[in-house]
């Protein structure tokens, strides 16, 4: 009885070998030009450009700065071998399956270039032709009226 229990808990410890020895997630170093940008995993701010974010396969990573386009990567995958050591373990393919084991992040270290973006010509043009008419500021709403006459 003591051999079976033995055998049933070292089947239970060796399986999922992917989930225990590499996991479902990798450190990748994140950067862009310009620096600064904020870095949001999954649609959460997680930091700011340099920095290095736990993800795992899949992940949408969005790149935002003020005045920047943003920029969105998804983090590759590929096969994770780790989980070979499963053998003809259905626990052990299943637990890793489920963790999200069986796929690995590929990549360490993602740089991003991030374009200005373009400013709108005739809307400039007509505000610097612009004269303001009337401000009128509402001390009790706390709001500020502004009427801009735009010239051709």
């Amino acid at each position: 009885m003591k051999k079976a229990i033995l055998l049933f808990t070292s089947a239970l410890f060796f399986s999922s070998c992917a989930s225990i020895f590499t996991g479902s997630k990798r450190n990748v170093l994140f950067e862009s030009n310009p620096s600064g940008a904020k870095v949001y995993v999954n649609g959460f701010e997680k930091g700011i450009t340099p920095t290095q974010i736990k993800v795992k396969a899949d992940d949408r990573i969005d790149f935002r700065i003020d005045n920047y386009k943003e920029r969105v990567v998804v983090m590759d995958s590929k096969f994770n071998l780790v989980s070979i050591l499963n053998g003809f373990s259905i626990i052990g393919w299943g637990v890793d399956a489920l963790t999200g084991s069986l796929k690995r992040v590929d990549t360490k270290y993602v740089k991003v270039d991030l374009e200005e973006k373009e400013k709108s010509v005739a809307v400039e043009n007509y505000l610097k032709n612009g004269t303001i008419k009337k401000v009128d500021i509402k001390t009790d709403d706390k709001l500020i009226e502004t009427v801009i006459v735009l010239n051709n």
